[in-house]
Parts: structure tokens; C-alpha cells; sequence
């Protein structure tokens, strides 16, 4: 049951009028509890005792770091409660990665044993809720969270279900204060709430599903296409991917907010940004922050020296590249952002950097220049995200720079319209624009048009196939 299905709204609706009707806040918080694991059990009923076992072993594990203050026991807890959610995540989704490698690496020493697949079903949204659950048990060893006292309430925070398959990822310590009194929507609430779904609508259906058909096409079998056609179906994924996820965070968080909760910000248009950081900092904000406060920072951050923090960068982004997938195209394109990472950091610490920032009639260009190359950087690297194979990404990337004449030329023009579309959202609005927060204090007028357009684009070009979010399959 995908957001952008009929399902999927008729079951919101029952969740937000039923929900409204209960008076007692305890039996509020078991209806939403039953009713986020009957939205998981519509992707796979057996899955559910994975979110129940993973989410009592990590309740668990606070309650008793919070009942003592050996810290040798609270550092074991926490170190099993790591390994464990690690573990099941390495079963479930990398379990036929490591063994293929493992047997790669015999084949070299002259080993040649039987490949080992194991066929063993991938739960849906797996590396969130995982994700999620663990911010809990670190907090609480780290003494920034007091361990949560009420086992539904934990099982809720981790199972809710607007975020609960793509995210975002909601930390404890912003999720659970929010079930310690009923939560009610207020008008802005619901305004702005139904204008995040809405936009998340059209990204997905008349974005992201719009351009997918041929962007497919061209990843599928780039060796028959030119170099025109390998590069807008380059720029078509990084449009896709945009819209698809970033579109689904905006309904997740559109959802959550109709029913009075509040999530973070998980997108702040990233194809704005003018350097690889900034980047980070607007894509995917609630893994980046993840990445750093749990990763990033405890591996030793800048903390230890020029070396170690590019060290510590390229970990990072390897790790998270590995998060993604079972693959080393995603490997390869965590590694290509991290090096992207440490460069800009080394940059913005020359000399250089300072003397271009002072010349005032070079800084529109050296602006224009710095957004071109992180464009380029972004893009190059959806290239390994999306291809099948490496050496499916070695002949896009040979294709579009030796500009290559033979083949197909595929001239989307849902691409096209997607690019000119989102360029000229990017010019024309701010970066830092919050739509939801200030939509509903605009004029009726304003409000009205903003409304007429979405709704416009959906019922005109939305694909209504109802594909699944690109995100599902992490």
C-alpha cells in the first residue's frame, strides 16, 4: 500500500476519523500502534515480528542501561544492541553480497568452492527502522535521552507509520516527547499537511513516474544509445530519484503532521547548493545527520588532524554508500562523494579559496562555476547508483565524454519538460523556502492559485500506475 494509491488514502482517512472519535490518549496511542503495524502487514504480515523483535530487544537493552550505572554493563548493552540490529541487517540485506565476495576472494588463492545464494526475503524499509531503533540506545548510553518507560509508546516510535518504510529518520529523542500529550493538528496544521502531500503527489506521479519509462530505457541498455540520449538519461534519473524520494518524505511528513506530529525536514532543494557540503546538508538531512552524529563524530571527526578527518569523511560516506545497497556501484558512489567531500574541504581551506571569495566582479562566476561543478559531481555519481553493472556505468560515462555519435537518440520529452520544470523551480524560488509554514498565513487568493496548480498537474499528467518509491528497496 504505496501513498500515491486510492488504498492507501481510504486507510489514512479510516486512521485520522477513527483516531479523532477516541477520547482516551492511552487507547489513541494503541489504535495508531495497530493500525502502523496493519499498514506494514500490507507489504508483508510475517515481517512484522521483525519490527516487534527488534523494537523489544532495543526497549530492553534502555531500560536496563538506564538501571544501572556500571558502565561496563551499559557498554555491553549497547554493543549488543548494535551488533544485533547490524546483524539481522547484514542477514536480511547483505547476506549474498558478503558470501559472493568471500568467494571471489577464495577463487583468487585457487579455491574454488560452491557459490553460496541465499533467497531470503528483503523486509521493506529494513535500514530505516533500523536506523531509527539504534539512535535510541545510543542516546540513552550517552545519557542525552532518559530510557522510555512505556513499551507501547517505544513501539510506536519506532513502527509509525507515515515514516516507518523510507523515513525520515525520526530519532527518538524528537519522537517521543511528542507522545507524552495528545497531539492535536491545528488549522496551519492541516493546511500545511495537505500542501506537503500534495506536492509529494506531483513530484512522484507526474515527476518522477513521468520520466522513469524512458530513463529505464536508457540504463537498461546504454550501449545502444548516443551520447545526447546517455546524458539526458542521466539527468532524468537525477530528477527522478529527486522527486521520488523527496516526494515521499514530503507526504510522510505531510501525513504525520495532518495527524499533529512533527517530523524533521528531510529535503531542502539540494540541486541548489553550491558546493558537495551544502549538498549534504539539503539531501537526504536526516541520514547526513545520522552519518555524522553516529558515525562521523565518533570515529573522531575533525577532532584528530587533517589526515584522520579525511580518513573519517571517506569512511562515512563508504558506509553510507554500503547503506543503500548490497552493491559496489553504491560503493563506488559513497567513495566518489567522500572524495568530493574531502576536495571541497581542502579547497575551502587554501588560499585560493580566500582570494576569489575578496574579488567581487569574479563572484558571480566563481558562484556559477561552483554550482556547475557540483551539479556535475551529483549527477556523475547517480550514474553507479542507478547502473546495473560497472561496466554499465563505465559505458555511460565513456558514451557522454568521448561524445559518442553512434546509436539511438532518445529524445524524451518528459525529461526535457522535468528539467525545465525543476530549473525553474530552483530559480525562482529560495533554497531555504518552507512552503508548508507560510502558505497557510498567504493571501486566499495566492493559496487558492498554489492549490489549483497541483491539483491541475495531478489530474492532467499524473502516471497513475502506482509505482513503488525507488527508496522501498533500501
Amino acid at each position: 500500500m504505496i501513498f500515491t494509491s486510492f488504498e492507501f488514502l481510504i486507510f489514512f482517512c479510516l486512521v485520522w476519523s477513527i483516531r479523532s472519535g477516541i477520547k482516551s490518549f492511552p487507547a489513541e496511542k494503541w489504535f495508531l500502534l495497530v493500525a502502523s503495524y496493519l499498514f506494514y502487514m500490507t507489504w508483508n504480515v510475517p515481517c512484522v515480528l521483525l519490527i516487534i523483535g527488534s523494537s523489544l530487544m532495543d526497549y530492553t537493552a534502555g531500560r536496563l542501561m538506564g538501571g544501572t550505572r556500571n558502565h561496563a554493563v551499559r557498554k555491553a548493552l549497547l554493543v549488543g544492541s548494535i551488533c544485533l540490529n547490524l546483524g539481522l541487517l547484514g542477514f536480511f540485506k547483505y547476506r549474498n553480497f558478503f558470501a559472493d565476495n568471500i568467494w571471489t576472494g577464495l577463487s583468487v588463492f585457487g579455491f574454488h568452492p560452491s557459490p553460496l545464494h541465499f533467497s531470503v526475503f528483503l523486509p521493506v524499509g529494513i535500514s530505516f527502522f533500523t536506523f531509527q531503533s539504534m539512535t535510541y540506545t545510543i542516546d540513552v548510553y550517552r545519557g542525552t535521552l532518559a530510557p522510555c518507560r512505556s513499551l507501547r509508546d517505544f513501539l510506536l516510535f519506532v513502527a509509525f507509520f507515515p515514516q516507518l518504510i523510507a523515513g525520515p529518520i525520526v530519532r527518538a529523542a524528537q519522537f517521543l516527547p511528542q507522545l507524552e500529550r495528545p497531539q492535536r493538528a491545528t488549522w496551519s496544521d492541516l493546511e500545511g499537511g495537505m500542501f506537503l502531500f500534495l506536492l509529494g503527489a506531483v513530484k512522484k506521479m507526474v515527476i518522477s513516474d513521468g520520466v522513469a519509462p524512458h530513463v529505464d530505457m536508457i540504463f537498461a541498455d546504454p550501449g545502444r544509445f548516443d551520447a545526447i540520449s546517455l546524458a539526458l538519461g542521466v539527468m532524468g534519473y537525477s530528477l527522478q530519484i529527486y522527486c521520488d524520494f523527496s516526494g515521499y518524505s514530503d507526504m510522510a511528513i505531510g501525513c504525520a503532521r495532518i495527524l499533529g506530529f512533527h517530523f524533521p525536514e528531510n529535503f531542502a532543494m539540494p540541486y541548489a547548493s553550491r558546493n558537495i557540503t551544502e549538498f549534504w546538508r539539503r539531501w537526504h538531512i536526516t541520514l547526513s545527520m545520522w552519518l555524522r552524529d553516529y558515525l562521523y563524530i565518533p570515529l573522531g571527526g575533525n577532532r584528530k588532524g587533517v589526515v584522520r578527518t579525511y580518513i573519517n569523511l571517506m569512511l562515512t560516506m563508504l558506509l553510507g554508500g554500503l547503506w543503500h545497497g548490497a552493491s559496489w556501484n553504491f560503493v563506488i558512489w559513497g567513495g566518489m562523494h567522500g572524495l568530493g567531500l574531502m576536495i571541497h574541504k581542502l579547497w575551502d581551506s587554501s588560499r585560493w579559496c580566500g582570494v576569489l571569495a575578496r574579488q567581487k566582479l569574479l563572484a558571480p562566476l566563481v558562484t556559477l562555476a561552483s554550482h556547475a561543478a557540483t551539479l556535475g559531481l551529483v549527477f556523475g555519481c547517480w550514474i553507479f547508483f542507478r547502473a546495473q553493472s560497472f561496466h554499465a556505468a563505465r559505458q555511460i560515462i565513456t558514451g557522454i565524454l568521448t561524445l559518442k555519435h553512434a546509436g539511438t537518440r532518445l529524445i524524451s520529452p518528459q525529461i526535457l519538460l522535468a528539467i525545465a520544470g525543476v530549473t525553474l523551480v530552483h530559480l525562482f524560488l529560495s533554497k531555504d523556502a518552507k512552503l508548508h509554514e507560510t502558505l497557510p498565513a498567504a493571501s486566499p487568493g495566492k493559496r487558492i492559485l498554489v492549490y489549483a496548480s497541483l491539483l491541475i498537474l495531478l489530474v492532467h499528467l499524473a502516471v497513475t500506475a502506482g509505482a513503488p518509491f525507488i527508496y522501498f528497496q533500501f
